[in-house]
């Protein structure tokens, strides 16, 4: 028997259950043969650019990927008279988050594709916060938005004990007790935009507090604002520093 395959696409499942058309898939060999009782494993590509998958992220929305393969295909018999038969089949796909975001983008270069519209921090003394702000990018397209928020402070953490291990520190003192925090004025050698920054870098603490948005819940737009903010900061110290 010879299988030719004819049109193939694959399609998106939204939220609602909408399908969403992809691409074409295009098969590996545009016909099988098979014997009697024997089976095979056809393979079908489509190209996925950056944009395509910046679409599929966007319907995906943090979830579990979920899609559709249609399939359309003749299968012939080759005896007399010729037998032939056209079909086609519809697959469901269910790809875990955790694969589709931890594996599957990272070989297809997404993440490093889209670090061309973001400034790509590289100081291998700031490895650990590095760390914590690709995971909370992780956590961002796994839908995790509360633990981004979370990530991003342990970050912010990072970036002021480095400050003070380098000697940029002042003692302030609040409500009658003293504590050690980044001299802003002496990282920046500029007493105004000193200023400016710690006012900054103040407000940003208060928003990464999990006490600041007690009784609501952490949304897309919250994670945007916390990872953005934290990643601008973190990339500007690095190279002021």
């Amino acid at each position: 028997m010879v299988v030719n395959f004819g049109k193939s696409e694959l399609k998106i499942i939204t939220k609602g259950g909408e399908n969403l058309y992809a691409g074409m898939l295009v098969p590996e060999q545009s016909f099988l043969t098979l014997s009697p009782n024997s089976s095979s494993s056809p393979h079908l590509y489509i190209d996925l650019d950056h944009y395509r998958l910046a679409q599929i992220e966007k319907v995906r929305e943090g979830r579990d990927l979920q899609a559709c393969i249609d399939i359309s295909f003749v299968a012939e018999l080759q005896q007399q008279p010729l037998v032939r038969h056209t079909a086609a089949v519809s697959l469901g796909v269910r790809i875990p988050k955790s694969d589709w975001v931890e594996v599957i983008l990272p070989q297809l270069k997404y993440k490093e594709v889209s670090l061309i519209e973001i400034p790509k921090i590289e100081k291998p003394e700031f490895s650990d916060i590095i760390a914590r702000i690709n995971d909370a990018w992780k956590l961002y397209s796994m839908g995790e938005y509360d633990k981004v928020l979370t990530e991003c402070r342990k970050a912010m953490e990072g970036l002021t004990t480095i400050l003070k291990n380098k000697g940029f520190q002042k003692e302030i003192e609040e409500e009658g007790k003293k504590r050690v925090v980044p001299n802003w004025e002496k990282v920046l050698g500029n007493k105004e935009i000193g200023n400016i920054m710690e006012g900054f870098v103040q407000k940003l603490f208060g928003f990464l507090a999990p006490g600041s948005h007690y009784g609501k819940s952490i949304n897309k737009e919250d994670a945007e604002l916390a990872i953005m903010s934290t990643h601008a900061l973190v990339n500007f110290v690095a190279k002021k520093l």
